[in-house]
């Protein structure tokens, strides 16, 4: 396959290779692989790379090489940061990775990383804005999200607060290494620009500080993606972790084994970082360096797609009946059912509108599942799935409107662990865009073409399914109590007229 893509990240903790098809934005990885090279472990400050730390990075590097030659990968794309970007010995050290490995590296200054970190976070959080925060071992990177640049990405800085390197300051004391980090963040002249916004976080440290709270409060959607917190509560979670030593991090079941050394300095850098930027809420995104370097691969077209909209076509794609006639999947499907179910929801949200195009593009998903289990398992179908360009609440409200769409009921004790964590009005749309969406399958018998003989109306009165005087005869007993049940869902009866 000559269009798949690896990214090689040789980080300053971990060097991680993941292979992508190119041909979508929003596809899952094929590949995602990390080892814990540690190479700026012990790293002074513009000081050599350890030869053991070398070794090790060189021998997983080469590992990865013969996976990507075995896979077919078309082109591979290696890139090396802090701790190889400040190294004494950096230019030796990547001669060695071409010779021994035939892989060419090239290392990314600080606002390149910066700006590529930006652009991950874009990707798959489309109107993104505020503030990036991207934590590694050997820097942290800044960027303003700013809407008003052409490209979404205002000011940019990388400052040396990596892990790893504040790791080298252990002798300090917790003042003192607040004083150390607080005087990094003064750098930031255009904090001002992003104070009291969204604060989007990357990085494999204060990504383990999230699954940690999700585990600690029993929170029943393991996706990180998306995960948002706000600001006070993740000030406490950090000023709790801050104070935490090594032997205490150990007995904590869900606590990431392979950071445990780290793990304190990043709750500590991110309570000072929500200090000093002032942040409401915090968005966990584990889109980041690696996906912005995809992007830079991917066509203008590829480019411009809806992350959203991509993840639910290549989902429905994979589910579909028959993908050669086009049932159950696909862009005219979704835009069938868009079009068709407009009049119910006329003054809807530009948000809500491209939930509801997404619902009609994932409405066929449980079809291979048993009846009597369909509708939880089409849930937890959209629940689990790799689908970016939308938050937590957004994937609930789309998960439990395909859940309505195989039933009517609202009786599921597992389906109310995630329903409670929306707002009361979200869950009527879900009800009623699933609804809506049983209605449509149970007309068309999935030829969303057939839907084109019928026709939807929405007054305050009642819901009234228009058809012409022949085919009123092919509505049928189970499109009868659909129709009644969806138009429950509004709080009105529902009509069937034979429109000469």
């Amino acid at each position: 396959m000559k269009d798949q893509l690896a990214v090689i990240d040789v980080g300053s903790n971990s060097v991680r290779m993941v292979v992508y098809p190119t041909a979508a934005l929003a596809a899952p990885p094929l590949f995602n692989e990390k080892a814990m090279c540690g190479l700026g472990r012990g790293q002074a400050p513009g000081g050599a790379l350890g030869a053991a730390a070398m070794q090790q990075t060189i021998d997983t590097i080469a590992r990865f090489a013969y996976l990507a030659q075995a896979m077919g990968v078309g082109v591979i794309d290696a890139v090396a940061t802090a701790a190889v970007r400040d190294a004494a010995n950096r230019e030796e050290f990547l001669a060695r990775i071409l010779l021994e490995t035939g892989i060419a590296t090239r290392i990314l200054s600080g606002t390149e990383e910066a700006r590529l970190s930006a652009r991950g976070v874009l990707v798959a959080n489309p109107g993104a804005r505020g503030l990036v925060g991207d934590l590694g071992g050997g820097s942290l990177e800044l960027i303003n999200l700013d809407p008003a640049q052409e490209n979404g990405i205002g000011q940019r800085i990388s400052l040396p607060l990596g892990t790893l390197r504040l790791a080298a300051n252990r002798a300090s004391d917790g003042a003192g290494l607040d004083q150390l980090i607080d005087h990094g963040l003064a750098q930031v002249d255009w904090m001002d620009q992003v104070r009291n916004r969204d604060l989007y976080i990357v990085g494999g440290a204060w990504r383990g500080l999230g699954r940690l709270e999700m585990a600690r409060i029993h929170y029943p959607l393991r996706v990180l993606h998306g995960y948002t917190m706000p600001a006070a509560r993740v000030a406490s979670m950090c000023l709790l972790f801050a104070r935490l030593g090594l032997e205490s991090l150990e007995r904590i079941e869900r606590a990431p084994k392979d950071r445990l050394d780290t793990l304190a300095l990043a709750a500590r850098v991110l309570g000072r970082l929500l200090h000093r930027s002032r942040a409401e809420r915090i968005v966990f995104s584990t889109h980041g360096l690696r996906e912005g370097i995809l992007y830079e691969h991917l066509s203008p077209a590829q480019q411009a797609a809806d992350p959203l909209m991509a993840s639910c076509r290549l989902m429905a794609l994979a589910a579909a009946r028959d993908p050669g006639n086009g049932l159950g999947y696909g862009h005219g499907d979704g835009v069938r059912l868009t079009a068709w179910l407009a009049p119910l929801f006329p003054t809807e949200s530009v948000d809500d509108r491209r939930l509801r195009i997404a619902a009609g593009l994932l409405s066929d998903v449980g079809w291979r599942i048993h009846p009597d289990e369909r509708p939880d398992h089409a849930m937890a179908e959209v629940l689990h799935a790799p689908l970016i360009g939308l938050d937590h609440t957004q994937r609930i409200k789309l998960a439990l409107a395909i859940r309505f769409r195989y039933t009517h009921r609202r009786d599921s004790r597992w389906a109310e662990r995630y329903s409670r964590l929306i707002e009361d009005a979200d869950q009527v749309w879900a009800r009623q865009i699933g609804q809506s969406l049983r209605l449509a399958h149970t007309l068309s018998g999935g030829v969303m073409a057939l839907l084109g003989q019928y026709r939807l109306s929405l007054d305050e009165d009642a819901i009234t399914l228009h058809c012409r005087p022949e085919i009123r005869q092919f509505v049928g007993d189970a499109a009868c109590k659909r129709l009644a049940a969806m138009a429950r869902s509004f709080d009105l009866p529902s009509h069937i007229v034979a429109d000469p």
